[in-house]
């Protein structure tokens, strides 16, 4: 992660130096030296950061020396961010010297005059002497600690094997079962079929595989059954070898020299008369080079031979073309508590069971249905006696604990196996909370604001972001996928033990704070640069909150009236903010004018769920670095800033859910970066100087995604909706076009447009659909009713016959006292 923070800034100082050379050093005029011995030195270490960070979790000095190193590289960047921004303003400001400017932006320190400029110049070439100090000093440590040089014991992948102790493996019977069935059916195609499992690391593939290889039936149904593990490096030659060893030793041994050739062409003979299974465990290549020669050799063998591979992949099986694919499910909360059980109990007494369990079950549903830390947690709780020992477990957050390294070690595999640029993304998801519903468009501009999308063509990013998105979905990491009728992912999750261990790899770097009622916050003793605020009361003003100068993220929470005075306080100290968002709170618009002025290096300002925010204020407007604006869920909006054409940096504006908004300003037509627009109402029967319509979208050409518009007027222009141009719009998957009047027709609405025949449009009657959904609760509540009536009359049924018996049982009583009597 650090060494995309440093292409980030090598990037970024090119852009500025060679791109913008005039007015870049024009800022810097003196420090010509200083910027170039700082180049040097980010470009001395980046070679070396890689290795750096895969050592941090085991060496505690290599973790001490990467977050200087990586506190340093953030204020680098936020110095050129500076710098970047001071140069626009000088390529924008009549006073300067450069191009003229396409819209009147207000500088970031009062005006542009010459006096601000020296004042400007002599800070950013401070700044830069003052890193370039830190820079040397993190290079001597370097030097004298040996600190990349050391060998440290990486986590690896362990070598696994068909041996195992079938009785301790629970909770996969019936998947068991159901592999086993494919496995006995023999298929007389020619290719030999492939069953893979997939799954998070630690679900239990490699133990159901296991289960599957030393069940009987499979020993007597297969003539030869091999088990390999797979690990990288993924060796050929290697793993033909093994093969080989296990179908004859002697044809291994009688090769004096083991080629690929040689064995493929040895495994391919002896095949012919075996009905094989082959288990492939732990398989991370996706290079399908790989197993070309394999699979090919592997088509020797008789008719109902079968291959079963363990990946964490999806793309694995997609390149071994696998008919059956089984994607393994979580263990219930009972069978955790079965596996950790059986560790944390064993050579116990009943007695000591019995004291222990109420707190055994709860530490095992903290496992969250993955059997390896509940078979880790197990073994750890053999050697703790009592009680407070096991509720010391319990209490520990598992991403602090002693044990954290030994749960997480099969996800650090996973993680060390993504791309670098990747990695940092994964990381940035510890800003959500637990269980959070993660939106997938609004994540990759979270990641966009922190710059880890960098791109030379610009107008890729969000795809790159997308990319990213699905390479870490495939791998696991999210889960619990929302999508909408085309298929394409909306929304996901984390399963609670991969958000935890995100936690802790970012430990101290991102933080999760609750401000209970009447107190006050101090994280001055972390390296806090993400925090997520909970605040549950404004009586109280969080003003001991220190180092929040240099956060890159801000999230507040809150469902109460907000103090204006604390939040101007928040964000007067957090002018380094990449992310602002707040959710649910109760703003009036003048709190949020206020708290913009300094926020120079904003990208991305969210305001979802906020009530009482009746209009965006016009500061908002003054954001020069804005890329992405989301008020989705804004119930009291009602109008948008005059000014929104200022934005010409905006890529991503989301104003979904917002019912009373009705004022879009003409200005949104100049924005032409934007890339996703969500839910914007057009005017369709005319094009005036104030709102935007139809025909604004004309130079909106960048814009992907799923694009819904609704149309507001009572006739349709068509040399309006024409001047939309569609047809340009070559990034657009879908549009939704909402008509509100009923004096206008789907076909004409279509045939103005014009849209080309590749992109997806779907045309909705508002009004008609409106009756229709009314009609539907209409008949719903009907029908509850009727419900509600039968259940009404049952229950009257049900009371005049337990009346009847009563009165049955008093008769049948008095005739007895009666016959008694007499």
């Amino acid at each position: 992660m650090a060494e995309e923070i440093v292409s980030a800034i090598l990037e970024q100082m090119t852009a500025i130096t060679i791109d913008k050379a005039i007015e870049a050093w024009s800022l810097v005029q003196g420090s010509e030296k200083e910027v170039k011995r700082l180049e040097t030195n980010f470009k001395a270490l980046r070679l070396e950061l890689e290795d750096a960070e895969e050592k941090e979790y085991e060496d505690k000095r290599v973790k001490h020396w990467l977050d200087k190193f990586r506190d340093v590289s953030y204020d680098m960047e936020d110095v050129l961010d500076e710098w970047e921004t001071a140069v626009q303003q000088l390529q924008t400001d009549p006073s300067g010297s450069a191009s003229v400017r396409k819209w009147k932006v207000c500088p970031f320190v009062s005006c542009f005059s010459s006096g601000s400029q020296v004042v400007r110049r002599y800070n950013i070439a401070t700044k830069i002497k003052e890193i370039n100090e830190e820079v040397d000093g993190i290079v001597r440590d370097k030097v004298r600690f040996e600190l990349i040089k050391r060998k440290i014991k990486q986590p690896r992948r362990p070598e696994t094997t068909s041996f195992v102790d079938v009785s301790e493996l629970i909770g996969r019977d019936a998947m068991k079962e159901e592999i086993i069935s494919i496995l006995l059916c023999d298929d007389k195609c020619r290719n030999v079929p492939t069953i893979t499992l997939i799954g998070m690391g630690g679900i239990g593939k490699t133990a159901l595989a296991q289960l599957i290889y030393n069940d009987h039936r499979i020993q007597t149904h297969f003539s030869k059954t091999i088990w390999v593990c797979a690990s990288d490096p993924f060796d050929q030659t290697q793993i033909a070898s093994a093969i080989l060893g296990d179908l004859d030793p002697d044809s291994l041994i009688s090769l004096k020299k083991t080629t690929l050739q040689s064995a493929l062409s040895k495994i391919s003979e002896k095949l012919t008369t075996e009905k094989f299974l082959f288990v492939f465990d732990d398989v991370w290549t996706e290079r399908d080079q790989d197993w070309e020669p394999l699979k090919v050799a592997f088509k020797y063998g008789m008719p109902g031979s079968c291959i079963l591979v363990t990946t964490r992949k999806e793309s694995v099986a997609r390149r071994m073309k696998s008919p059956h694919v089984v994607p393994l499910q979580l263990l219930s909360e009972e069978m955790c508590w079965l596996i950790l059980s059986q560790k944390a109990f064993s050579g116990r007494s009943q007695a000591s069971r019995e004291i222990l369990e109420d707190i055994g079950r709860e530490i095992a549903n903290k496992c969250q249905g993955l059997p390896l830390a509940a078979k880790t947690i197990g073994g750890l709780l053999q050697d703790k006696q009592g009680r407070e020992e096991w509720q010391n477990v319990l209490n520990n957050v598992i991403w602090k604990s002693s044990f954290a390294h030994e749960i997480f070690s099969p996800l650090l595999l996973s993680y060390y196996d993504l791309p670098s640029p990747i990695r940092q993304c994964l990381s940035y998801c510890a800003i959500f909370p637990n269980s959070f519903t993660i939106y997938k468009d609004e994540l990759v501009q979270c990641w966009m604001a922190q710059g880890y999308l960098n791109s030379d063509d610009n107008g890729r990013r969000e795809l790159i972001g997308e990319d990213y998105f699905k390479y870490l979905a495939t791998r696991s990491f999210f889960q619990d996928f929302e999508k909408d009728t085309s298929g394409s992912i909306i929304s996901c999750k984390m399963h609670d033990m991969v958000h935890e261990f995100v936690q802790f790899l970012t430990e101290h770097r991102f933080v999760t704070e609750e401000v209970p009622r009447n107190s006050t916050l101090d994280i001055s003793s972390k390296r806090v640069r993400h925090l997520r605020l909970v605040i549950q009361s404004w009586d109280s003003s969080p003003l001991s909150i220190c180092r929040i100068e240099k956060l890159r993220s801000l999230v507040v929470v809150s469902d109460n009236e907000t103090s204006g005075d604390v939040l101007q306080d928040l964000l007067s100290r957090s002018k380094l903010l990449r992310f602002l968002e707040f959710d649910s709170l109760h703003l009036r618009p003048e709190q949020v004018a206020d708290g913009m002025k300094n926020l120079i290096h904003l990208r991305y300002l969210s305001l979802i769920s906020c009530s009482g925010l009746e209009n965006l204020p016009e500061s908002v407007c003054e954001l020069i670095n804005l890329q992405s604006l989301n008020l989705r869920d804004c119930w009291d909006l009602r109008k948008l800033a005059v000014g929104m054409g200022k934005l010409i940096n905006l890529r991503y504006l989301c104003i979904k859910e917002c019912p009373l908004l009705s004022y879009y300003p003409k200005g949104i037509r100049h924005l032409t970066s934007l890339t996703r627009l969500s839910g914007i109402k057009v005017r369709v029967d005319q094009s005036d100087g104030n709102e935007f319509s139809i025909g604004d979208l004309e130079n909106l050409d960048l814009l992907g995604g799923n694009l819904c518009v609704e149309l507001i007027g009572d006739e349709l222009n068509w040399a309006e909706a024409n001047r939309a141009k569609l047809h340009n719009k070559i990034h657009l998957k879908r549009t939704d076009i909402w008509i509100c009047s009923l004096n206008i027709k789907k076909e004409e609405v279509l045939k103005a447009l014009n849209p080309p025949s590749t992109l997806l449009v779907e045309l909705f009657d508002y009004q008609k659909w409106l009756d229709f959904d009314c009609a539907r609760f209409t008949r719903k509540m009907m029908q509850e009713k009727k419900t509600e009536m039968k259940i009404i009359e049952k229950t009257r049924i049900a009371l005049r016959v337990q009346k009847a018996a009563l009165q049955f049982i008093a008769e049948c009583s008095s005739g007895s006292r009666k016959s008694t009597s007499d």
